[in-house]
């Protein structure tokens, strides 16, 4: 079970049904804490959808807060949509 930040404290959360077998990865974004530079580690609803050179997509695992909509069921991570800009 993954480890998540939920409203500045970070959690470990059992949880249960479908969300035990596959749960929402952490989000990836950083944040400053402290002074500091870390991973948001909120839950994931959204992964980025940045077009890579691999012709994959970027697919970073994004909350709420960092999943900036660019589209229909598109969104893009913190540094890539300084990038798409």
């Amino acid at each position: 079970m993954p480890y998540y930040r939920i409203a500045g404290t970070v959690v470990h959360l059992k949880l249960a049904g479908k969300a035990a077998k596959n749960p929402p990865a952490p989000c990836r974004a950083q944040i400053d804490l402290d002074g500091r530079r870390v991973r948001c580690c909120g839950i994931s609803v959204a992964l980025c959808d940045f077009p890579m050179p691999s012709g994959g997509t970027c697919d970073m695992p994004l909350c709420v807060e960092h999943a900036h909509e660019a589209g229909p069921d598109r969104h893009l991570c913190p540094t890539h949509r300084n990038e798409a800009a």
